[in-house]
């Protein structure tokens, strides 16, 4: 989905938006004395279309958000704070929440969408919560459907375009001032090659956790004349062209192949130990 172009999602979306804000009502939860904003741990997950509004406005940048097996990506939590990155800790809550483009699943939380039984409705920390609305929560609660139904679908089409984002990280250096991944991998001994991470529009890799040995094995196929596989690997102090050669092409074949038998992954990462997993001998 493009931003400008998705009219039929925005609808949903901003109706959406409008009918929750309607149909429930409780505490103030701007007040830092009631709320902690527990509610904005939770990991939400958003369509492309939405991060590139969220980006557009100046609410976001690329690097905010992470890839998904769910939408298209998830939304990156702060480090410092344990939250969201969206959450505003000066206004005690979320900086989208009144722009009609707030996350549909960030509304449900602590109401859902009925309450037929009339029990008290409380979150982490505040009872009081209830819904005065039913008829525009149960007109909310089929368009959620809908919301989810396009988010599924423009998921499935990311994902097929990994092969772009793999294409544009070999030749970003031409475009930009940033090292495409082939110059990354040429400086680096194999044994820190970790795996790769799907990304906004690229394919990074990863560092191993100290030393590994999944590339030996890589090497061993594909460089077997090599005099450092079996004695000195984990003295080699950078790849070949050879096996970077390979590796892409590994990746080029592989990649897609890997998600479509396995799903992708939560984090969009993928650790040599699966990528190779069946292929290498």
């Amino acid at each position: 989905m493009e931003a400008k172009k998705n009219t039929y999602f925005w609808k949903i979306l901003e109706r959406y938006n409008f009918l929750m804000k309607e149909s429930i009502e409780g505490p103030d939860c701007t007040d830092p004395k009631k709320c902690h904003g527990d509610c904005c741990s939770i990991k939400i997950d958003i369509p492309k279309v939405l991060a590139e509004w969220y980006i557009e406005n100046g609410y976001a940048k690329e690097m905010d958000f992470i890839r998904s097996n769910v939408f298209s990506f998830h939304l990156r939590f702060d480090e410092n704070t344990g939250k969201c990155f969206l959450f505003d800790k000066e206004k005690n809550g979320c900086r989208v929440h009144n722009t009609n483009r707030k996350p549909p699943q960030c509304w449900i939380y602590p109401t859902g969408f009925s309450n037929p039984s009339k029990k008290i409705i409380s979150c982490k920390r505040l009872g009081g919560w209830k819904i005065k609305n039913e008829a525009y929560a149960r007109e909310a609660e089929n368009l959620l459907k809908k919301y989810v139904f396009l988010c599924q679908i423009e998921a499935l089409r990311e994902r097929s375009r990994i092969k772009n984002r793999l294409k544009y990280s070999l030749s970003k250096e031409k475009w930009s001032n940033e090292i495409d991944l082939s110059s990354s991998l040429k400086s680096m001994p194999p044994s820190v090659l970790g795996g790769f991470k799907d990304s906004w529009n690229e394919i990074k890799y990863l560092s191993a956790e100290g030393y590994s040995l999944q590339m030996k094995k890589f090497c061993r196929k594909f460089n077997p004349s090599c005099e450092l596989i079996e004695t000195n690997f984990l003295k080699c102090e950078r790849m070949c062209n050879q096996i970077i050669i390979k590796l892409i092409e590994y990746l080029d074949t592989h990649l897609i192949e890997y998600i479509r038998k396995n799903g992708p992954d939560s984090e969009g990462e993928y650790p040599l130990f699966k990528l190779f997993n069946n292929y290498i001998i």
